[in-house]
């Protein structure tokens, strides 16, 4: 069985010893936006994917015009600092434009890494030649997926996606309806899609700077209490761990339950104001029913947003949240603070199975009233960032940590907290290794480095510790993870990436009599990345990774090769991908990004014996236009049988003026 899975992949090697043998000039450009993307999508998980993967598109469509020096436009590069953004537009309105992005590594509190994550989603248009559209811009995006399965353990189905967004200089507004695979598109006793999301918002001048009538989103501080909708999370290789600005924006992505639905209003601005806001939304929610069958309570809230089974459809928008709070903000050239106060109350109360020892510690009742405070100070080589917070009923929790960048060369980033167990916040974003809000004491590290010409290292570790009972671990349990990243740019056409990386935890082992005994978990990745434009139309990338779990002994193998073509004669663009992958089960599964549609992800687990190959074709006849087609299937091999999972994706995107 090794020989022939070691024969497998030798036609895919060969191919790619072929493609780098050609030899051709350096092309003067960037990284594309695919690897841009490829790096940031490392940093998350599949949980937040959808929303991440949207925010690039809409940067992609929609590049951040850096030389107008204004700090909210800059902030839409959502991965950037709040300390970045000051820096930046301060450096533009004293110096005048930016001319290359290499100027703006040399910057105070900026390093080469988080410059070549700008690259692609930045427009370095001179100040002298902006412009703006006083009738707005709209763009409307029509997707249908359809998948096509031959396996008895899942469902086909077509899943359904309309955007509308209209930007204008005073009002802007947008419409979004999704359906998922298998939830029917009709308006029998609903409103047509499964979900149906919208917002209007008013861009002010004076006193009032925004205004959203509708869907929102909330970040504020280091994301103890708000932080719906952003990537700062538990990414042990971003370029800080410091969160971005603070930002109350419209929502427009298809996550079903972390959002914010009513009002929201930011008098001054998001550095020098207030935020007053007011929210009522129908959530997903695991019910519980009393002995004559009544609708008492929830036990659990209830992730994905699918409602094709009869659990689903119960669960579907059968808890109503409503939410008022405030966010006070203060803030000079060294120095940004705020405290923000809310209170959440519940149409039903919260009654948690306690006969489950994770679940005693678990949010119970209908009523919650949170504070926070958040502080930043520094220059630009130091920063310092922090915030505290208490939940009541509940307890509190508390991060910090330190930004420092001693010399252009190296950056140094370190963060502690402490999540109390008892401490309650439904729309937190903290860094942290697990899910949720709570249950967590730990610090991390990390490191960038640029050790030689072109040569860029970074690596990062997090040590933590779950003092309650949790999911899978019935006593206080430890982890950690670790991450190694190099990377090779020789060449502007030319780049090499290596990753390492490591996580273990604590887990229960089962045992006939008395207490559950714990092991320690072990997965290690190894993954390799190399891209070549060997002509200017063309993009190759390889991938090659594996895996390991202990003490299981599974382990996972993969390799990835990808093409990309830009015709000359047709505005159209081809991508193709063939990979192979074969591990010893389920838990040493691989992950690989792949190239989508806009405003769509696509990050599927390759396991067992199988290949995955997709091709997708854009057309895009003017700037405004852009039709997308995507057709992928993934094929299992098992000793005696063979299943083919296939799906196919068509998209249209059109612009008005």
């Amino acid at each position: 069985m090794e020989h022939k899975r070691k024969i497998k992949i030798l036609p895919l090697f060969f191919l790619f010893l072929m493609m780098i043998s050609a030899s051709a000039q350096a092309q003067e450009s960037v990284s594309g936006i695919s690897e841009a993307a490829d790096i940031i999508m490392s940093f998350t998980d599949e949980y937040e994917a959808s929303w991440l993967f949207e925010k690039l598109s809409e940067l992609e469509d929609k590049p951040v015009v850096i030389n107008n020096g204004d700090e909210d436009e800059i902030a839409r590069l959502f991965f950037l600092t709040e300390f970045q953004v000051r820096v930046l537009a301060d450096y533009i309105k004293r110096k005048g434009d930016v001319v290359s992005l290499y100027e703006i590594a040399l910057l105070p509190a900026f390093d080469r890494f988080t410059v070549m994550l700008m690259a692609p989603y930045v427009n370095l248009e001179s100040s002298e030649k902006k412009s703006s559209l006083s009738s707005g811009r709209t763009t409307v995006i029509m997707t249908a997926m359809a998948r096509f399965n031959q396996t008895d353990d899942d469902e086909g189905g077509l899943r359904s996606l309309v955007k509308v967004r209209h930007e204008g200089s005073l009002l802007s507004y947008g419409v979004t309806a999704e359906n998922d695979p298998g939830e029917p598109f009709t308006f029998k006793g609903s409103l047509g899609a499964d979900f149906l999301s919208g917002y209007l918002m008013y861009h002010g001048r004076g006193v009032i700077d925004r205004i959203i009538i509708g869907d929102y989103t909330l970040r504020f501080g280091e994301g103890l209490l708000f932080n719906s909708g952003s990537w700062q999370g538990s990414w042990l290789g971003s370029p800080s761990f410091m969160t971005g600005r603070s930002a109350v924006t419209q929502y427009t992505s298809s996550e079903e339950n972390n959002f914010f639905r009513g009002v929201s209003c930011v008098l001054g601005s998001m550095t020098r104001g207030a935020t007053l806001f007011a929210s009522s939304n129908r959530i997903d929610a695991r019910l519980f029913f009393d002995n004559d069958s009544n609708v008492v309570a929830v036990t659990n809230l209830v992730k994905g947003g699918i409602h094709k089974s009869v659990a689903q459809r119960e669960a579907q928008n059968s808890l109503t949240e409503y939410v008022a709070g405030l966010h006070i903000n203060y803030g000079t050239d060294r120095i940004r603070s705020g405290l923000a106060s809310s209170i959440t109350w519940f149409s039903l109360p919260f009654l948690p199975d306690k006969l489950q020892a994770e679940n005693i510690k678990a949010f119970s009742g209908n009523r919650l009233i949170n504070l926070s405070a958040d502080f930043k100070a520094g220059t630009g080589p130091l920063l310092f960032f922090t915030e505290a917070a208490a939940s009541f009923p509940g307890s509190w929790a508390v991060t910090g940590g330190i930004r420092t960048k001693p010399s252009n060369r190296a950056t140094f980033n370190v963060i502690a907290r402490h999540l109390s167990p008892e401490y309650y916040a439904f729309h937190s974003g903290v860094f942290k290794a697990g899910t949720g809000s709570s249950n967590e004491t730990g610090i991390a590290a990390s490191v960038h480095l640029e050790i030689a010409r072109h040569l860029f290292v970074s690596a990062g570790a997090d040590h933590y510790r779950i003092p309650w009972p949790r999911y899978r671990s019935s006593s206080p349990s430890y982890g950690n993870r670790i991450e190694i990243r190099s990377e090779y740019l020789p060449r502007d056409d030319l780049s090499l990436r290596l990753t390492y990386t490591s996580s273990s935890r604590e887990y229960d082992v089962a045992s006939e009599t008395g207490a559950a005994g714990s092991e320690t978990r072990e997965r290690r990745v190894m993954a390799f990345v190399f891209n070549y434009d060997p002509v200017e139309n063309i993009h190759l990338t390889m991938r090659a990774s594996m895996g390991s779990i202990s003490p299981s002994g599974e382990n996972g193998y993969m390799l990835c090769q990808d093409i990309s073509y830009s015709f000359h004669a047709v505005p159209l663009k081809m991508w193709f991908r063939y990979a192979l992958c074969t591990t010893d089960g389920y838990d040493s599964r691989l992950y690989v990004w792949e190239n989508d549609l806009l405003s769509s992800f696509s990050v599927p687990a390759l396991y067992g014996e199988c290949s995955r190959s997709f091709l997708m074709l854009s057309w895009k006849p003017s700037d405004r236009v852009e039709v997308r087609a995507k057709y992928a299937f993934m094929v299992f091999r098992e000793e005696l049988d063979r299943a083919v999972k296939s799906e196919v994706r068509v998209q249209c995107r059109i612009g008005f003026l």
